[in-house]
């Protein structure tokens, strides 16, 4: 059925650093990448920001998400992404301060494939709904919610993208309980979600529990899948090392065919980030039923 095929066409591709275009109208490319923020122009040299944004974009381009969230983007490193890729909307607000200051975890979406019915944040904290630092956090802390109707189903889709905090343990055990809290407040059991980010905490660690007793690791479900670090502290640590596994993709009711860190260079630009991008394709499940029904039909 058209679905092997697909399957089979996902595995190939998991020899290569892109995503290409080999899938079906019902799948869904998720993203998550922490762009690194712009401030490293001041102490990194050859890794700032203006030398790495062209190639930023070119893999964005490559890999042609339907949607992504990133993370440490300060408001130029935002506004440019948005100037250079137009087929995108986004939303996302700066931690600091709410509208500007400090770094932002915006969400990009395919305007295209996907129409913004409601877009909120809300921050790592006991008191969420206002500018705050939690716990025993170092720094503010935020969550970036959009929901969406995806065109090609007629289906509503919830995509959370954030950035835990790298000092506090508390402060990532209760995030990671808040937002949980906050999905199953306003989600329906049965809605496509997912949640990408900087954890700052490893793939096999006890701080994500919260989550991972609601939601599924794309990295552990999809049947293609790697176990690569994410950070790679601009070549200091390889992939392959282990314990620096710290980007992570998280769904419900969705069915994960592929997940992948990449790896490559582009534009000439041997590391676009000191964290390398990870990807998840995803099916609807209603979609993937009608499918099946569609081919059993013939």
């Amino acid at each position: 059925m058209k679905r092997i095929f697909i399957i089979a066409a996902l595995a190939a591709m998991a020899l290569c650093c892109g995503c290409g275009g080999a899938k079906s109208e019902n799948d869904i490319i998720a993203m998550s990448f922490n762009i690194r923020l712009s401030l490293s122009d001041d102490f990194d040299g050859e890794n700032s920001w203006v030398l790495r944004r062209e190639a930023v974009v070119e893999m964005i381009n490559e890999v042609n998400p339907d949607l992504f969230g990133i993370q440490e983007g300060l408001l130029g490193q935002v506004n440019y992404m948005g100037e250079h890729l137009p087929e995108y909307g986004f939303y996302g607000v700066a931690r600091n301060d709410g509208p500007n200051t400090g770094e932002s975890n915006a969400v990009f979406y395919k305007k295209s494939r996907f129409e913004l019915l409601k877009s909120t944040t809300f921050w790592l904290s006991e008191t969420p709904d206002e500018v705050s630092v939690g716990w025993d956090a170092a720094f503010h802390r935020i969550v970036t919610m959009v929901r969406l109707l995806d065109k090609n189903s007629g289906q509503e889709f919830y995509f959370y993208n954030t950035h835990f905090d790298h000092v506090g343990k508390i402060a990532r055990k209760e995030s990671g309980k808040l937002i949980v809290e906050r999905m199953k407040s306003i989600i329906p059991d049965d809605a496509a979600v997912v949640l990408t980010g900087d954890f700052n905490a490893g793939h096999n660690d006890p701080i994500l529990d919260p989550i991972e007793e609601y939601m599924t690791s794309a990295r552990r479900a999809a049947p293609v899948t790697d176990s690569l670090n994410t950070f790679n502290s601009w070549g200091k640590i390889a992939p392959e090392e282990g314990g620096k596994i710290i980007d992570h993709i998280y769904f419900r009711n969705l069915i994960p065919s592929l997940f992948k860190t990449l790896t490559c260079s582009y534009a000439g630009v041997d590391y676009i980030s000191d964290h390398y991008p990870v990807i998840a394709v995803f099916t609807l499940k209603d979609a993937q039923s009608q499918e099946v029904r569609h081919e059993l039909s013939k």
